[in-house]
């Protein structure tokens, strides 16, 4: 069955505001659109469909989300401070809007698209997505929504509770994923991090691997493989979520793994090999990624994953 490959360009961050910084909190705020692009010129969209998000407003993070929360997302200063972007806080609400919190509705609708698609059994690439910080309670580490919590509260709207792992691999542990999940019997959530950067305090997923600094391929292959092991022996998925950050790679600049270009690529390799293993589908989800490389490094894993899938 070919993948779903799931883009809007309003993913991009202040798409249309003039004057802006190529990045923005460190995230090259084209990276939508450029992953959109690298796809496009390796011939990924010849077997794979492409849709659109789901929509998604303000009033329907409720669900995920408490009132405080939600009703944040209406203040320029708290947006400023989720987002670690003060100047912000001097700008119209409107205008805030739309430069970082329509950019992660949209993402979140596309997360929502892409667990729709993979509980009808199809693989599925959010370009956006994975803010994994998100909790209940709180937006920060330039996560607003709760997207993965979102997707799932939809997808058990409808009538369907599969087993989902919800899989990290981001630079910096899921401590919003861990908070909404932890208790649910359903969902497993397993985040492997570098141990020594944000956040702080880090909250208790299912599991999680605190990597040492300074770490390279090989030793991190060989962690990734006792991870999944790991997950295998305590939790059966149907569908896997990964939240498939490039900040591992070796030039981002909010971490100290030294993870190649090699290294990357054969990161997201093993994580489609498992899934095929284990027969469960597979949404991929961007994540964080904070240099120049991070669209090439995360087309370059959705490519590798869509070769498995295609094998």
């Amino acid at each position: 069955m070919s993948p779903v490959i799931i883009f809007d360009p309003r993913y991009n961050y202040g798409r249309g505001v003039p004057g802006l910084p190529k990045q923005i909190h460190g995230f090259v705020r084209q990276k939508p659109s450029l992953i959109r692009d690298a796809l496009l010129a390796a011939g990924a969209f010849r077997d794979a469909e492409l849709m659109g998000p789901q929509f998604v407003k303000v009033d329907d993070l409720s669900a995920v989300h408490t009132p405080a929360a939600v009703a944040a997302l209406s203040s320029s200063s708290a947006v400023a401070r989720a987002v670690e972007l003060p100047p912000l806080k001097w700008l119209p609400i409107a205008l805030v809007r739309h430069i970082v919190v329509t950019p992660q509705l949209k993402g979140t609708g596309g997360t929502c698209a892409a667990l729709a698609s993979a509980a009808e059994g199809r693989w599925a690439f959010n370009l956006s997505g994975g803010y994994h910080h998100a909790r209940p309670d709180l937006s920060h580490g330039f996560c607003l929504v709760a997207d993965v919590a979102l997707a799932i509260h939809r997808l058990r709207a409808g009538g369907k509770r599969p087993n989902i792992l919800v899989l990290d691999l981001d630079l910096h542990q899921g401590d919003g994923n861990a908070a909404v999940f932890r208790g649910d019997q359903t969902v497993f959530t397993a985040s492997m991090h570098e141990e020594a950067v944000f956040p702080f305090p880090k909250l208790e997923s299912d599991l999680d691997v605190g990597l040492a600094s300074h770490m390279e391929d090989a030793e991190y292959l060989d962690h990734l493989d006792a991870f999944l092991s790991d997950i295998t022996e305590r939790f059966q998925a149907q569908i896997i979520i990964y939240v498939a950050g490039s900040d591992p790679f070796v030039d981002d600049p909010l971490g100290s793994l030294r993870i190649s270009r090699e290294g990357m690529r054969e990161r997201d390799r093993r994580i489609a090999r498992y899934a095929r293993q284990h027969g469960a589908a597979l949404v991929a989800l961007t994540a964080g990624g904070y240099s120049e490389s991070s669209p090439a490094v995360t087309a370059d894993g959705y490519l590798e994953m869509m070769g498995v899938l295609g094998s």
